[in-house]
């Protein structure tokens, strides 16, 4: 007996319910008997992988082609034509030890010398090194190395947070973090040889890479700019408790250099933040290196790292009201006054340490001075007493300053030539004595005695804006591109003695900064009316004479018109820098402003002269500007 056929046409009823349709026409009997409205025989087609079966290609790449995809920054040793071999362990660094203990550190494997008969790595995953450049930055694979992949399928490979971080700090913040940068600036250079092998440093850039990213990528840098920080402080912490108990006896250039990078990054997250517990810690390490036996080279680490020191106390000199770090920065030495004292660059921060030394001083007393009078008034025997010392430490940074000799500045390598160091180490000079004549006008007095008597607004109006105007002439020539991490602050020194003498009408706008503008009276053109037609003019009758008088046209002095001129650059300028630097501190610089020449145009007529710094102590505008 032939089987019958199986039949796959019967109704879906009869299929979910596994009974034999018998395929009557136009409804099956098993739906007319339970009551069902059967659907009918029509066919569905639905695609089905169920008899698929996979296919596995086989392609011409390494067995490793995953990991070269996915390591970023990890791409084959290469060298030159001698076959050498430079650069450590990358990527898997982090996640081997998760922020634990540094016992747990996955160590670089050495690379083969030049006389090695050791294979070039590449069907090895753990052998893969990133290839350093001479300037200490990852280099990206040569494309005739990377092996044919052709038939592999096309795939969105996956980025490693970590390798991404410490190759954008060689890309872009280190270059936008250093004054000079070069292949002779020595955070290139130690952090090319640390960032493989010190938990410390490798955090902290990730950690300043982060912060450098948060504003423009912040969905993908969120998270890491909050982890990043407490991971590299744990590791400092640790090294910290090495160095002080004697268990680290090298020179710790990695801890230095992890806690200068950690000090700049928490302002780039927060702007309020000003990272001193880390600059206090640097400068407690430094202190103890100067009893420790140095070798040449380990002296002349030691001198960069006071001269960063000097430059993150500086900046910190003018928002910090700290009593502590003030009496340190007003206890630095000053330089000899014997002859004219030569301004040598820092080979990271540009600007002569001696300049940024007195910098900050003038600073220093600046606030404890404007300090003192908000908190007293003035009226005690204690603050006048207090007063005069001000002045006559002033005195000595006055004249500290006026034997700088910028003349003498060496020149180095820069795009631009060294004619850009010059510029801004004088303005730097000019910028602390600016700041010394706005809070002492007492200075002025003993330079130009024709002056002892006169009011404050003649001794700012000869004195003080000339000076703001001639240091904004400066900055005018200095490219926005050229040491652009020390310019912030300069134009808000500059920016603080930008006054106008008095109202004028002007025009509004959110460009215009000449904030002193009478809004209810006349623009300078409404008294002058141009009309030209040939329609003949009415006759009118004849009307007795009367005398006319004379209508006071606005006038704006030239003065006015620099001042003006000025403000706009500053503005402009701090654009600018808001585009290529951390954009927090940036934006917190432009707004003191703005309240800074608010303030000053709402006192044009009476006697007040508020302090720029008073400003920023009542609108709690500070932050790190540099």
């Amino acid at each position: 007996m032939k089987n019958k056929q199986k039949s796959r046409s019967g109704c879906r009823t009869c299929k979910l319910r596994r009974l034999r349709c018998d395929e009557t026409k136009p409804g099956c009997r098993n739906c007319a008997q339970k009551g069902f409205e059967c659907p009918g025989y029509q066919q569905r087609l639905q695609w089905s992988t169920k008899h698929e079966k996979p296919w596995n290609a086989k392609t011409s790449g390494p067995e490793n082609f995953t990991q070269l995809v996915t390591a970023a920054s990890s791409v084959i040793s290469q060298t030159a034509a001698a076959g050498e071999s430079s650069g450590q362990t990358s990527s898997d660094h982090a996640s081997s030890d998760g922020g634990g203990s540094s016992s747990g550190r996955t160590t670089a494997s050495p690379s083969p010398g030049p006389h090695s008969d050791a294979s070039d790595g590449t069907d090895d995953p753990g052998a893969l090194v990133p290839f350093i450049k001479r300037d200490g930055s990852p280099a990206a694979p040569n494309i005739q190395d990377v092996p044919d992949v052709s038939d592999v399928p096309l795939f969105q490979p996956v980025v490693n947070i970590p390798s991404f971080l410490i190759e954008h700090w060689f890309k872009s913040v280190c270059s936008s973090w250093s004054a000079l940068d070069s292949q002779t600036n020595p955070y290139r250079q130690l952090t090319s040889e640390l960032w493989s092998n010190s938990r410390p440093v490798f955090y902290a850039l990730q950690a300043i890479s982060a912060a450098s990213l948060v504003e423009r990528l912040p969905h993908v840098m969120r998270d890491t700019a909050r982890e990043a920080p407490g991971l590299a402080t744990d590791a400092i912490k640790k090294e910290l408790v090495a160095f002080f108990t004697g268990n680290q006896p090298k020179f710790p250039s990695e801890l230095l250099l992890s806690l200068f990078c950690m000090s700049s990054s928490m302002a780039w997250l927060e702007w309020r933040e000003l990272g001193l517990q880390y600059l206090r810690q640097a400068r407690a390490v430094i202190k103890t290196l100067d009893t420790w036996d140095l070798d040449d080279k380990e002296k002349q680490l030691l001198e960069f790292f006071r001269g960063c020191l000097i430059y993150e106390e500086m900046l910190r000199s003018v928002v910090s009201d700290n009593e502590i770090d003030l009496k340190n920065m007003l206890s630095w030495p000053e330089p000899s006054q014997t002859a004219l004292v030569k301004a040598t660059p820092h080979p990271w921060s540009g600007v002569s340490t001696d300049v940024y030394r007195l910098f900050g001083k003038a600073i220093a007393l600046c606030r404890r001075s404007r300090t003192r009078w908000r908190h007293n008034d003035g009226t005690s025997y204690k603050s006048l007493q207090g007063a005069m010392k001000d002045i006559q430490e002033a005195t000595m940074v006055e004249e500290s300053l006026l034997a700088i000799d910028t003349d003498q500045v060496e020149l180095v390598n820069l795009a631009g030539g060294g004619r850009h160091l010059f510029d801004t180490t004088e303005a730097y000079r000019l910028s602390s004595l600016l700041q010394l004549y706005e809070s002492f006008p007492d200075l002025v007095s003993k330079r130009m005695p024709d002056l002892a008597d006169a009011d404050g607004t003649t001794v700012w109006n000869t004195w003080v804006l000339p000076l703001a105007l001639h240091i904004t002439d400066i900055l005018q020539q200095l490219p926005v591109s050229e040491m652009r991490c020390i310019q912030p602050l300069l134009c808000l020194c500059a920016g603080s003695g930008l006054r106008f003498a008095s109202k004028f009408p002007m025009a509004a706008g959110h460009q215009n900064y000449l904030l002193s503008a009478d809004q209810g009276g006349r623009s300078p053109s409404s008294s002058v009316v141009s009309m030209s037609t040939n329609t003949p003019e009415p006759e009118l009758p004849d009307l007795p004479e009367i005398p006319s008088v004379p209508v006071p046209e606005p006038t704006i002095t030239e003065t006015s018109i620099k001042t003006s001129q000025a403000r706009r650059f500053i503005m402009d300028r701090l654009d600018q820098l808001e585009l290529s630097l951390p954009p927090k501190p940036i934006e917190v610089a432009k707004q003191l402003m703005r309240a800074v020449w608010s303030a000053y145009d709402n006192e044009i007529g009476t006697s007040r002269r508020t302090h720029w710094l008073d400003v920023m102590s009542n609108t709690g505008l500070h932050s790190i500007f540099g």
